[in-house]
This record gives C-alpha cells, structure tokens and sequence, in this order.
C-alpha cells in the first residue's frame, strides 16, 4: 500500500537542465511515497529523486539534491522521523543533482558513503563538453567521508542493504542501492523512468556499460520490486527492459549513420530518433541530445 503525502511549498525553482537557475520562484510539491518498510521515497521533480530508511538504528539517506532544496526535504524527513538527523547517506554517484546537499548534512553529523570517483571528481569536476556545460563548483565539504570500493553490504534498521557498483555506465562512479527485506531499489541515474537516460561519456559514462547497469539491476529485482528512478516515477522491470531495447535501437541507428561517414552535424539534421521522442523525450535528454551521446560513444571523439 502506497501512501502519498503532498506538501506545498514556495521555495526557489530549477530543473534539472539548469540547476542553477534559481531565480524563478514558484510552488511546487514533494511527494513523499511510503514504499514499505519505513522506506520512503522523497520527490521534487526538479534534483535526483532521494530515499530514506528510518528506524531505531538512525536515519538513512540515498543521494542529497542540491542547496536550495535541502532544507526542504530536511524538513520533510524531519516529520517522518520524530525530528531525527540523518546518520548515513550514500551519494550514488557524482552528478551535483544528488551531491549538492552533502553540506548541510555532514554539518550535521551525518557520514557519508560513495564510490570514490565521487571524491575525485568533487576535487577536480569536468565539464560535460558533450552537452556543452561547464564544469560545476565545489568546495572540499562536498566530499563523501567514506569510500565504497567493491560490491558491499550493511545492516541498519532490520534492513539488509546491498550496494552494488557498475562501472562506466551512466558516470564511473555508479552505485545502485538494494533494500533486501523490503524489496525496494534505488538505482540512482541508473534509472531515468520513460525518458532517455543522460549517459555521461566525459565522465566514465558509456551505453554499452549503462545496459549492462540496468541487467546488474533486472538480475536483482522481481516483478513486486519498487525501483527508485534518479528522475521520474517508481519503475518496473518493464520500464527497465524498455530502456535497454530502446538503447540498443537508437545506438543501432546511429552506428550506421556514422559508418556512412556522416558527420555529427549531419546526422542531427536527419534526425533518426525522431520515432522515439513523444515517448522519450525530457527536458534535459531529447532526441537530439541522445544522437550526441550516441556518437561520442562510438566514435569516441569529444570536441
């Protein structure tokens, strides 16, 4: 049985193609979805979707959002936990969208896990020139305090939680989050529920390592299990056998062109994935988008 909590709430909006752009002020909703198990899903639609376990062992986080959200959600937790601080956060990879809370938390005594890409990067971040943008700011605060290098586990309110690591998949730096008791998933960016996946080939990302992400996922789950998307609703096994055959379609589709010799340019003026955008298409990945990363991937040239 699900539950869905709405709070409104006036507080400075961005999307996630500019998450910076904070000077437009508008209400909006977090969704608080009670999956089981005192595991809640915590969504804005505007930064990486976050998860919390609560229970007699402390308070346990998947992923941050970013500044200008984060007392927002810290209030919301705050409600469904008696006004516990968070203990234990995992940052499932890199991207500022799920890394930009980690200040207010650690101020806060909260220890926080990662891959430790996630540490480098924060110390020296990269543009995605693929996609045009500048490399984002950070300070030393940012950094995750313990580093997760291999598939590891850890036991916190009656909650066996596995995490798993995928290499050179959405970014090099992914984990992927498992509540074996209660059956739920967060798959971080992993998993962008009906809508193009962001692949970040300047940063370790690849399509071929992205599929392989989402079987490590589908090998794990079960038709009841409720999957957490980094953006987008609650998945299924469905949503996630969907996105691999649209990835291997579109990556097919994009090869040839380019065995064709077809220039980038040229291959975005044909526009071959335009079958896939009104089902696909986001405000950040559209099918333009797609065919770049499509093409840096296979061809392995970054301007």
């Amino acid at each position: 049985m699900q539950m869905i909590i709405q709070l409104i709430a006036i507080f400075c909006w961005c999307s996630f193609a500019d998450a910076h752009n904070h000077d437009k002020d508008k209400g909006f909703d977090i969704k608080v979805t009670d999956l089981r198990n005192r595991i809640f899903e915590l969504r804005t639609d505007r930064s990486g979707n976050v998860a919390v376990l609560i229970g007699e062992d402390g308070v346990f986080m998947v992923d941050t959002q970013m500044e200008h959200l984060v007392e927002l959600i810290d209030n919301t937790l705050r409600k469904l936990s008696n006004n516990r601080d968070v203990d234990l956060i995992l940052n499932t990879h890199f991207h500022r969208d799920h890394v930009r809370g980690n200040v207010y938390f650690k101020k806060r005594g909260a220890k926080i896990m990662a891959h430790p890409n996630v540490r480098r990067y924060i110390e020296n971040p990269s543009a995605l020139k693929a996609l045009g943008r500048k490399a984002p700011t950070f300070t030393p605060q940012y950094s995750p305090t313990i580093d997760i290098t291999k598939d590891t586990s850890i036991r916190m309110n009656g909650q066996s939680i596995a995490l798993y690591h995928t290499p050179n998949a959405h970014t090099n730096s992914d984990i992927f989050v498992v509540f074996k008791e209660a059956n739920v998933i967060h798959g971080g960016d992993l998993v962008s529920t009906r809508r193009f996946p962001f692949i970040d080939i300047d940063n370790g990302g690849s399509v071929s390592g992205f599929i392989e992400a989402l079987k490590s996922i589908i090998e794990v789950a079960d038709a009841d299990t409720k999957i957490i998307a980094g953006h987008g609703p609650i998945a299924t096994l469905d949503d996630l056998e969907a996105s691999i055959a649209m990835l291997v379609e579109t990556h097919s589709i994009i090869k040839a062109l380019i065995e064709q010799g077809l220039s980038l340019e040229a291959i975005k003026a044909l526009n071959p994935l335009s079958s896939y955008g009104e089902k696909w298409n986001w405000a950040f990945i559209t099918t333009e988008r797609m065919v770049t990363i499509h093409y840096y991937d296979i061809t392995g040239l970054l301007e």
